[in-house]
């Protein structure tokens, strides 16, 4: 793990155990066992902090992605990574959780998720039809914000029934 990564990490514990609105520098420092001057040396600020995490999950999305791609086409690869990071617990989801956090105190870090999303949809629409594209998106995008809130009605049965739609979906193009 990068020294980067560790503050990351440290700042997603930190806005969860603190809040958003409440979350120092100072903190986040000393969560990831630095000088602030260490944390200041990778992130300039707050928001630069910030903006860190947004762009570190949606790294670490597409990193998944890619693993799949190997063996898989786009569509597969990205619901197979979303259900994946759903499973996750720990460090990923709290990031996820934070991330969503940063978005909703500063409406500037929602860019880089539309920008994101609209990336997503590109190449599942280069995939499928329009529809089955949407369809993809909502449902992986269902179950990573369930995940985010920890509302999950009917666990993993869920989850294998909606991968099972989405791989008959996929192999009707």
């Amino acid at each position: 793990m990068t020294k980067r990564e560790k503050i990351l990490k440290a700042a997603a514990k930190t806005v969860s155990r603190v809040g958003i609105g409440n979350v120092t520098l100072e903190q986040v420092a000393e969560e990831a066992g630095i000088s602030k001057g260490g944390l200041l040396y990778h992130f300039p600020s707050k928001q630069a902090l910030l903006k860190g995490m947004v762009d570190y999950v949606f790294k670490r999305s597409n990193e998944a992605i890619a693993e799949y791609e190997n063996a898989h086409d786009f569509s597969l690869s990205y619901v197979l990574s979303t259900l994946d990071d759903v499973d996750r617990e720990g460090d990923i989801s709290t990031m996820d959780k934070s991330a969503i956090m940063a978005i909703a105190n500063d409406r500037d870090l929602l860019t880089p998720m539309q920008q994101q999303y609209n990336e997503w949809m590109r190449l599942l629409r280069a995939e499928n039809s329009e529809e089955v594209a949407t369809i993809i998106r909502l449902i992986t995008s269902g179950l990573w914000f369930e995940n985010l809130f920890d509302i999950h009605l009917h666990g993993n049965e869920d989850r294998t029934h909606v991968l099972n739609v989405v791989k008959a979906l996929i192999e009707k193009r």
